[in-house]
């Protein structure tokens, strides 16, 4: 049975469990000369607004880094009132702008707008800080739980566990994904499952008593 503090550490504990699935982990803004950052693999939606251009050429689109990549589009993106737009699906994450020319107020002008690909479709440091106090905080309150002897929290931070692990192995931590995140998300989700299963069965067994 339990008392009145340890009751009291059980909700604390359930509430932070519960609202850091509540927190939004994007934090992001996008200028005239940045589209934004995107998820890797999906297709997005180049774009350019010009209320006094006949047309708006992609001439060609630049992936820089480590292996630096430019392809040759040299197409009309298509034009919607005074939108121009073309679809593009990036496979690979890093940094990309993209050139276009057009007839700006009759004469010839180029412009280039430039975007990001990553793991999640997140970028930036503070929310790297965050999620690493995201991982920290599920891992403190699992054990929190398991070495205070509290089978529920301890089970509630298990299931976590294991939820943190099937998304860090399917979008890493926010621009990273490569064989350390893997590696942080299967033990992350082996941890969670044993102590699970562990937990769910000291229940059952109390239960039965």
């Amino acid at each position: 049975m339990y008392n009145g503090r340890e009751n009291m550490r059980t909700k604390l504990l359930l509430n932070l469990i519960f609202g850091i699935f509540l927190i939004s982990l994007i934090s992001s803004a996008t200028t005239n000369d940045y589209l934004g950052t995107f998820k890797q693999g999906d297709c997005i939606q180049l774009y350019q607004t010009c209320d006094t251009c006949t047309y708006v050429n992609l001439t060609s689109i630049i992936k820089s880094g480590d292996n630096p990549n430019t392809t040759i589009v040299g197409v009309l993106m298509n034009k919607i009132g005074y939108d121009y737009n073309y679809t593009y699906c990036p496979n690979s994450i890093g940094d990309y702008k993209y050139n276009m020319i057009g007839d700006k107020d009759g004469s010839p002008t180029q412009e280039t707008i430039e975007f990001e690909v990553t793991p999640s479709g997140n970028s930036g440091g503070a929310n790297i800080a965050f999620f690493i106090f995201v991982i920290l905080l599920i891992y403190s309150i699992t054990f929190i739980g398991f070495f205070g002897k509290n089978e529920y929290v301890t089970i509630l931070g298990a299931m976590a566990m294991i939820f943190l692990g099937i998304y860090l192995f399917n979008n890493g931590i926010i621009i990273f994904r490569d064989d350390i995140t893997r590696y942080i998300s299967y033990l992350t989700m082996g941890i969670g499952a044993t102590l699970a299963i562990w937990t769910g069965i000291v229940i059952i067994q109390d239960n039965l008593e």
